[in-house]
């Protein structure tokens, strides 16, 4: 496969969700989030010897109410900036819906990239997972997963990651994580490397942080293994605050706005 510029944007946005995840919710009283939260990205890609501003995403926490319980909401949204549209247009949006224990129920992924428009649409079960891949294309597709213990929706991965304690965890502690996306699983983990200073390079202020690398899977865009660091606040909230990662050409940052 060639790998372009558009191969890029469309990985580096899609990245945005996937970047951060990995997670053992104790109760919704003790949860690092509530309904409200929103967190605003932006991704820097660089270019050779230059870094370009490429894209941006916002996460959001609000609540629903079906058959008398309330459900989190969770909902991932990234796009390319404007000035790249007519290079490769990127809209893309991650829907979740999860109880008080962070169990999705009900998985969405849909937009466009480029040309293509896409619509997955995943609903979870006792013992199965029922999807449907509508892509404008293809031939609609539909499909089961057996229920797989701990295994999450890219979107609930985000937000389960945050209920990790990692003040009462050994550096080098390694955490396993599955994920769901496509119509497949994903095994992964992530390394907890400890707690270190990271300096905002675009004001230079300091924020203590805790540190871990998610094991990658290789692809056109990322190498295979420990080479991402995420630096979420060494506090209560545990917020994903800054990701660098190397790809296959270059690398991207992503800065919390």
């Amino acid at each position: 496969m060639r790998i372009t510029g558009k191969t890029y944007i469309k990985g580096l946005i899609w990245g945005l969700f996937s970047l951060l995840t990995i997670g053992n919710a104790t109760g919704q009283n003790r949860l690092p989030f509530k309904k409200g939260e929103i967190l605003n990205y932006e991704l820097v890609y660089q270019w050779g010897f230059i870094w370009v501003e490429a894209g941006m995403a916002t996460f959001s926490v609000a609540d629903t109410v079906a058959g008398g319980q309330t459900y989190f909401k969770f909902k991932g949204y990234g796009q390319s900036y404007t000035h790249w549209d007519w290079f490769y247009k990127v809209r893309s949006t991650y829907e979740s819906y999860a109880d008080a224990n962070l169990q999705s129920k009900r998985f969405r992924r849909y937009g466009q990239e480029g040309s293509h428009q896409y619509n997955r649409d995943y609903h979870v079960k006792s013992d199965s997972i029922y999807y449907k891949i509508a892509d404008e294309k293809t031939e609609t597709k539909h499909g089961t997963l057996p229920t797989v213990k701990d295994a999450f929706d890219v979107i609930t991965a985000i937000y389960h990651c945050r209920t990790l304690d990692f003040s009462k965890m050994a550096v080098e502690s390694k955490i396993p994580l599955t994920f769901y996306l496509d119509g497949a699983y994903h095994p992964s983990y992530l390394r907890y490397k400890g707690k270190t200073i990271w300096k905002d390079p675009r004001d230079d202020k300091e924020y203590a942080c805790y540190l871990f690398k998610p094991a990658l899977i290789e692809g056109t865009i990322f190498k295979a293994g420990e080479n991402m660091e995420v630096y979420v606040t060494a506090d209560s909230r545990r917020i994903p605050i800054y990701i660098e990662t190397e790809l296959s050409v270059g690398k991207a940052r992503i800065f919390l706005m």
